[in-house]
């Protein structure tokens, strides 16, 4: 009985894809055609000599037109009537024919429109040997639904988030982490960066408090050190992250792969003011969710149309890189990030600080 559907379907494919192919218009009904259009054609070099008459064109726009109209009118008259089916539409029944011809024994000997779908129980019980990622999250989810208190299956999933790039749930796996295990930097500091990367690049309140509990634990820990003073800097408060940002660079070493982004944010807080002024971070705090995201895309929109009419500047490719990273706009970002690699292949120092970005947002 299923072959017998899948005939039937097939050729209603069939026949849908070649009707318009075979269906021709007969030979006569061409030829009726082209004395139209040659007939057409005289009046209108006969309507162009009346306006040459009566002065309404002048004698050079007239010939230009005249030899247009005489040359469709050649083509006209030279214009065979079609045969009723082309070789190019022989070619094409040929291909249509063709392609179920070989596909249906195939399937035969491979396929089975009788096996049932994979089960459910059966590929979340298999997930760690088939590697399927997706389904071992399911797995963990579900396990961490009944156990919230499971510090191990926190710890999984957390990195995992972080990598689909799923910041909300992300931010959740780290509070709990952050609940269930004793005061750590680095988990704190875990936990308030997913906020930042969910609040699309901008420095939460409670996320900057976050960052300040964590340098309480290490005063010296580096990812804490940066964001606290980024937060200064977005909220208007220019020498105090000025001065974070100073202090930061003297214990950072030469090597480490956060010192491009530093000083990136170091030249940007020199050269102008911040980012957002105070009267900005309160109107934003009064948005919703969707304004927010609106006027942080229209500020990304205006600084890419600044690089454009003044690419030379270093700290403006890095932010938006950055931002339409943060955005999830990748093509975007990649696109930025090329341009920039094109824009300084001149300066080592620069191509250093856009390529360890470009590794860090996974634009390489």
């Amino acid at each position: 009985m299923i072959w017998i559907v899948f005939a039937a379907m097939t050729a209603a494919v069939l026949g849908a894809l070649l009707w318009p192919v075979v269906k021709s218009k007969p030979a006569e009904s061409v030829a009726e055609r082209n004395a139209y259009d040659r007939a057409v054609f005289r009046d209108q070099l006969a309507e162009l000599d009346r306006d040459v008459e009566r002065g309404t064109i002048g004698q050079a726009e007239a010939d230009a037109a005249r030899n247009e109209i005489s040359r469709r009118l050649i083509a006209a008259a030279q214009e065979p009537g079609r045969k009723p089916v082309s070789s190019f539409a022989w070619m094409a029944i040929a291909a249509t024919l063709i392609v179920p011809a070989v596909a249906l024994p195939l399937y035969r000997k491979a396929g089975n429109p009788q096996l049932p779908d994979v089960p459910h129980a059966w590929r979340m019980e298999n997930a760690e040997k088939n590697g399927d990622m997706d389904a071992l999250m399911a797995k963990v989810e579900q396990h961490l639904e009944a156990n919230p208190d499971d510090l191990q299956g926190w710890q999984i999933l957390a990195p995992a988030y972080r990598r689909d790039q799923r910041w909300q749930d992300a931010a959740e796996a780290y509070r709990n982490i952050v609940r269930l295990s004793p005061p750590d930097a680095a988990n704190i500091s875990d936990y308030a960066e997913a906020m930042v990367m969910g609040n699309q690049g901008m420095v939460p309140a409670p996320a900057h408090v976050l960052f300040q509990q964590a340098l309480k634990l290490d005063p010296k820990f580096p990812k804490a050190r940066f964001y606290d003073a980024l937060a200064l800097k977005q909220e208007g408060k220019t020498d105090e992250a000025k001065a974070a940002f100073d202090a930061f660079l003297k214990d950072t070493p030469a090597d480490a792969p956060w010192r491009p982004m530093l000083l990136a944010e170091m030249q940007d807080t020199k050269a102008k003011p911040p980012a957002l002024d105070q009267q900005t971070m309160a109107d934003a705090s009064n948005m919703s969710a969707g304004d927010q995201q609106a006027m942080i895309r229209s500020m990304v929109d205006g600084l890419d149309q600044k690089l454009a009419a003044n690419p030379d500047n270093l700290d403006g490719w890095l932010r938006l890189i950055r931002a339409r990273t943060v955005l999830g706009d990748t093509d975007k970002a990649r696109a930025a990030y090329k341009k920039a690699l094109e824009t300084f292949s001149g300066s080592q120092d620069a191509l250093a600080q856009i390529g360890a970005l470009g590794k860090e947002m996974n634009l390489e």
